[in-house]
């Protein structure tokens, strides 16, 4: 046992001499490549953002705690292009803001930290992107679908809807209001009207739209002003320059000498005839004024088919024909209309021979002409013999213009 023990012995020391030896050896090489000192590397920058701009980035990051950073060199174009950017560090944390102006494109960049003595950190790899002509060229203003004062005195400003991939988010519009300060408004592009308050009437409006092409943009693109004229919508009275014997008071045709008549400068058909056997009707005396009527009941027969209307030729536009002082009650069928012809429909023709129609109890029939035609306006009734009337005492014409 004793013989055994000690070559057992005898080998691990020889094992050991091998061992070291070879240590020595790596060591040996090892040194070979480190002549000169040890490699020593500084800190790299955190926390690297790459923002893009108009034909420029903004490079962000922070320095951490290696109180050796000295500079930060950064490359783009395939490392062909850098720029040195000294660093002095004041806090545990530094932050580094910094624009590098570029032409347009995607780039990707490689950033080293170095310190005094010429050590540098190991690289950070980020992408980012300059915007400049190319993607002006894809951008145009927000369309306008409608610019107008109304009629009650409000400016509005429709627009019309946009490619949401060209980065739109906003438009503004700069007026004159009524005090003759310029004033700016924005609109956000999920908004499709604006109003423009104390708007000088009758004057222009400039208009831009605002860009920003991606989510990291620092810098908002804008195309250039565009100018419109915004007109004042009006109701223009045109009554007198088409319609005859329009109220306040009507004036009479044929008349019975006491109350009932027809109505001169006016088409009433035999149905609008239901007095005095067919001879008057459409004409009333009524409290000393002559007004527009339709009565049946208290003596006097049902009123079937009543037409009441004048032709005229009117220019293309948009038109409202409004009573004045209607008193009635309910009861049959009761339109105002306006057809195309020399004649109004019958009362079951209104609604599918008509430009348009309305019932009398709304006051107000909008038409529009896209050309100019001649066409019957007026009355189409039907009431029976219970006690039913309808009067009115004015109507006026009003075509939609601007100014």
């Amino acid at each position: 046992m004793k013989n055994y023990n000690f070559a057992k012995l005898s080998g691990s020391i020889f094992l050991l001499a091998v061992m070291a030896l070879a240590s020595c050896k790596k060591q040996d090489d090892y040194k070979k490549f480190i002549q000169g000192g040890e490699i020593s590397y500084t800190g790299k920058i955190d926390s690297v953002k790459i923002l893009s701009g108009q034909n420029r980035v903004l490079v962000r990051g922070l320095f951490l705690a290696d109180p050796k950073v000295s500079s930060l060199k950064v490359f783009w174009n395939n490392q062909k292009d850098s720029v040195v950017i000294p660093v002095k560090r004041k806090n545990v944390v530094d932050t580094l803001s910094y624009f590098i102006n570029m032409p347009e494109g995607l780039q990707n960049f490689v950033l080293y930290t170095y310190d005094n003595a010429g050590n540098k950190s190991i690289p950070v790899y980020k992408s980012g992107k300059s915007y400049g002509d190319r993607y002006m060229s894809t951008l145009s203003n927000r369309p306008i679908t409608l610019a107008q004062t109304g009629a009650d005195g409000v400016t509005r400003i429709s627009w019309g809807n946009m490619d949401r991939l060209t980065g739109v988010f906003a438009t503004d519009v700069e007026y004159t209001n009524t005090s003759n300060q310029v004033v700016k408004v924005r609109t956000p592009i999920d908004s499709t009207n604006t109003i423009l308050p104390n708007f000088k009437t009758s004057t222009e409006i400039r208009y831009r739209t605002l860009f920003l092409p991606d989510t990291v943009s620092i810098d908002t693109f804008r195309v250039n002003y565009t100018t419109r004229y915004v007109p004042k919508f009006i109701n223009e009275d045109v009554t007198n320059t088409y319609l005859k014997n329009t109220g306040s008071p009507f004036t009479v045709g044929d008349y019975d000498g006491s109350r009932w008549g027809t109505l001169a400068n006016w088409t009433s058909n035999a149905g609008a005839k239901n007095i005095s056997s067919g001879r008057y009707g459409g004409y009333e005396y009524r409290s000393r004024v002559g007004v527009l009527s339709f009565e049946a009941g208290w003596g006097l027969p049902a009123l079937n088919n009543g037409l009441i209307y004048q032709t005229i030729t009117l220019p293309a536009g948009t038109y409202s024909f409004i009573l004045n002082g209607l008193d009635q009650n309910t009861g049959g069928t009761r339109y105002i209309a306006v057809a195309e012809g020399n004649t109004l429909p019958n009362v079951s023709s209104i609604t599918s021979s008509s430009i348009a129609y309305t019932s009398v109890a709304n006051k107000e029939l909008k038409f529009t002409l896209t050309s100019a035609k001649t066409v019957s306006l007026g009355f189409a009734v039907t009431i029976d013999a219970t006690g039913n009337y309808m009067k009115v005492s004015s109507v006026r014409l009003y075509k939609q213009s601007y100014q």
